[in-house]
């Protein structure tokens, strides 16, 4: 990545196109760095939330012709004088929209569950010199993270060591690609020399 310097050494978030990512988060303690607002490590793939449903829910489904054109015309009938009662119009719209947002209200609902189980899924990172166990929502940019065999990436990360000698490991993106051949992954040619025992401390 490369870093552009400011008129303090460091650059201002707002200022610049460039990041600056301290590892494990140890920031200079001269007072000259800018704290820089990125992500948090959230995975959000629900549409609602309680205080928006409805609001929300009404307008995609009114967004739909055979919706829309039903509601004109049970308005119509309620303000003008028609041979049929708006009974027949008001009722099967009153229907469809009801049963549509319970089955949109409950696949949403699975999908909270969901996060709520990804986001909380337990990882460690390297806090303050030591290992630290933290959920996945927690994981910040820069943090190092120990990932164990057969367990799954909590975030976009970069391969630091491995306890392999040549900082080599196998990974799937199965659930990217759909490939379930494995890929070999090196580590970058300056921390591969430390292994995991000088990074993690075990």
């Amino acid at each position: 990545m490369k870093l552009k310097a400011s008129n303090n050494g460091f650059d201002s978030p707002h200022q610049s196109d460039t990041r600056t990512i301290y590892i494990a988060n140890r920031f200079p303690q001269n007072g000259l760095y800018t704290p820089q607002k990125f992500i948090d490590n959230r995975i959000i793939s629900s549409k609602y939330t309680v205080w928006n449903f409805v609001p929300k829910n009404l307008f995609e489904q009114f967004r739909r012709v055979a919706n829309f054109y039903f509601l004109i015309i049970f308005l119509v009938q309620l303000m003008i004088d028609t041979p049929t009662s708006p009974i027949t119009s008001g009722l099967p719209l009153f229907f469809v929209i009801t049963v549509t947002a319970i089955k949109q209200g409950y696949e949403d609902w699975l999908r909270h569950n969901s996060d709520n189980e990804v986001n909380g899924a337990p990882v460690y990172v390297v806090r303050s010199g030591g290992l630290v166990k933290t959920r996945s929502k927690n994981i910040r940019v820069g943090d190092i993270v120990r990932i164990a065999k057969d367990e799954i990436f909590p975030a976009d990360l970069v391969l630091l060591s491995s306890d392999r000698l040549d900082g080599s490991c196998h990974v799937t993106t199965a659930s990217l690609d759909g490939e379930t051949n494995l890929k070999v992954c090196s580590c970058i040619c300056l921390s591969v020399a430390f292994g995991a025992q000088n990074v993690f401390g075990f």
